[in-house]
């Protein structure tokens, strides 16, 4: 009987930011808040014993990681400290969408006729100075492909972003980035994908889309 080995994947989005004002944001630097105390439990109680740890360079990001890797208690438990939370692989392409000259504003704040053009056609348009949806994609997939490569046969725990997280799904579904903007990926929702190096046949398995606690 062969074996192969299978890279299982565990995508994170990062927990909600502060954002009172209601801004743009995608490449700017928000602070997440931890409110949600079950829901960061429930991913600490879910995800596996030693992984690889990814993150993009973000710190809602980063501290969302620390967060559910403190519940975990890692270094007490004995999982292996060169994996540990506080070192975890940064990596810039795999950031939000980048909103340019509108990161900072409102919507209300953005002429009528510009917001539009934007949201009729979201996965092509670029925002001033900024960059469109299928460009996000296209970076955040390379790097993809690239730590799927890297670490054949690991558990790996990526807390990402939004955008990023439906990129990944539209590569591995097959799919134009733009049909996976119909995906609905929450704060502190967990997705989760193996890659099966299988030799006649290898390809991907969706385990489940935005995962999370069931609360009443």
């Amino acid at each position: 009987m062969s074996s192969f080995a299978i890279t299982r994947w565990w995508l994170i989005r990062h927990a909600p930011v502060e954002n009172p004002a209601g801004v743009i944001y995608g490449a700017t630097d928000l602070k997440a808040v931890f409110h949600n105390r079950p829901a960061l439990e429930f991913l600490a109680a879910t995800l596996p014993r030693n992984p690889v740890y990814i993150t993009s360079t973000l710190s809602r990001s980063i501290d969302t990681l620390n967060q559910v890797q403190d519940l975990r208690g890692s270094k007490q438990s004995g999982e292996d400290t060169a994996r540990a939370a506080d070192d975890p692989i940064q990596v810039p392409e795999l950031g939000e969408q980048n909103f340019g000259d509108w990161e900072g504003l409102r919507w209300a704040d953005i002429p009528t006729d510009q917001a539009r053009q934007f949201w009729d056609d979201y996965a092509n348009a670029i925002p001033p100075n900024g960059e469109s949806f299928n460009q996000l994609a296209e970076r955040a997939v390379k790097a993809f492909g690239r730590l799927n490569q890297n670490h054949v046969g690991c558990d790996i725990v990526a807390v990402l972003h939004g955008g990023t997280i439906r990129a990944i799904l539209a590569q591995v579904l097959g799919l134009k980035p733009s049909a996976a903007l119909s995906f609905d990926i929450s704060p502190l929702g967990l997705t989760r994908i193996d890659y099966l190096d299988a030799p006649e046949n290898p390809g991907w398995r969706i385990g489940g889309v935005n995962l999370q606690l069931c609360q009443d």
